[in-house]
């Protein structure tokens, strides 16, 4: 069987298991079992184009969640800000099943589709903004590199006119070509031009690709949200806080310190607020950050990892569930109830059972 078809069947399988699992009764019972924890909901953008086909674990049809708001709503799960369900959760008298959500990024779909929503809820949310590319408007670099090699997919790609070093010339027509020329371009962009080159550079890859950039930029999909939004957002129940400048985190302190200061000084200085929570560019954290990210004055940190978080979890590597378009109703409505978090936990006790019996086994024959 094809990877792509065996993926396809596995989700299929999966997504039956868990309406069964629904109709046995079994998401109530996990939702009780796993009441005391707090669950955190992590998103990105919300589409108002062809993002979602783009990027489906990215971005979010505006309808897909409202449907994710609706059943939070219908079940009564107890929507919280941040800083408070954190506080509450460490004092254990946290709101049965409260969730928390999250966005990342700042991406302007979600004030152009997602804040109106929230306010009709009346639910609170974190926005973890990156400020760079809010003190310079325009796409994300990277993004629309990649967004205008998807529009073009499946046809020939000639980049001869582009002037970049290391670029194959020619035709390009291999998928594995075209995709090591999509790098080099983004290399080329991102080390060797500044913000208005890379917008050439974006202008004259479009040219290439017959994308129009143009459009791309007016109808800011790939952007994020400028000054004047996101001073807007704190008066709809909106909580700005932290990503780095550049969403990079570096490996030395100095460099972690450098980045969340200067997202820190553009955020602060634009709402008068303070910033203190955190979110780890793409999910990557180390423990050994740890101890720079409280000498920067931070009090929690997200990741990308799954899982719900008790009072005992550690504040700088607290677990969300990555929601996406990807992410069928059922999985969601599996990963909220805490059903799919017990089913990690038997598997990790049986993957450790596992490991004793395999270390004793080969004691016995030595």
């Amino acid at each position: 069987m094809p990877g792509l078809e065996k993926v396809v069947m596995l989700r299929m399988i999966k997504r039956t298991v868990l309406h069964l699992a629904k109709w046995l009764g079994l998401f109530g019972l996990a939702r009780r079992i796993t009441r005391r924890k707090l669950r955190i909901l992590a998103y990105h953008g919300f589409a108002s184009d062809d993002e979602a086909a783009f990027r489906p674990g990215l971005f979010m049809r505006p309808e897909t969640f409202r449907r994710r708001l609706a059943h939070l709503a219908r079940s009564r799960y107890p929507v919280l800000p941040l800083g408070e369900a954190l506080e509450l959760l460490g004092e254990d008298r946290l709101p049965d099943r409260t969730v928390v959500i999250t966005v990342d990024d700042g991406f302007y779909g979600f004030y152009r589709n997602a804040l109106a929503m929230l306010g009709e809820r009346r639910f609170a949310a974190t926005v973890y903004v990156t400020s760079y590319y809010c003190r310079h408007p325009g796409p994300v670099f990277r993004l629309a590199v990649q967004y205008m090699f998807w529009r073009a997919s499946g046809r020939p790609v000639e980049l001869d006119g582009l002037g970049i070093e290391g670029l194959p010339g020619g035709v390009l027509r291999r998928a594995r070509e075209v995709d090591e020329a999509m790098w080099t371009v983004i290399r080329h962009g991102e080390t060797a031009c500044d913000e208005p080159g890379r917008h050439e550079l974006a202008e004259a890859l479009g040219g290439c690709l017959g994308v129009d950039y143009d459009q791309i930029r007016r109808r800011r999909i790939l952007d994020l949200m400028r000054a004047e939004e996101l001073r807007e957002l704190p008066g709809a129940g909106i909580d700005i806080q932290l990503h780095t400048h550049r969403h990079v985190l570096p490996d030395d302190e100095a460099g972690v310190r450098r980045e969340i200061a200067e997202n820190r000084s553009y955020l602060v200085g634009l709402l008068g607020r303070p910033a203190q929570h955190f979110c780890y560019p793409s999910g990557i954290w180390s423990r050994a950050q740890w101890p720079w990210l409280e000498g920067a004055g931070l009090v929690s940190a997200v990741t990308c990892d799954p899982g719900l978080c008790a009072p005992s979890t550690p504040r700088f590597a607290l677990p969300r569930f990555l929601d996406g378009e990807n992410i069928s109703q059922i999985e969601f409505e599996a990963e909220l109830a805490g059903f799919l978090e017990l089913l990690r936990a038997a598997r990790s006790r049986m993957m450790r059972s596992k490991r004793r019996a395999d270390f004793q086994s080969a004691a016995m024959t030595d």
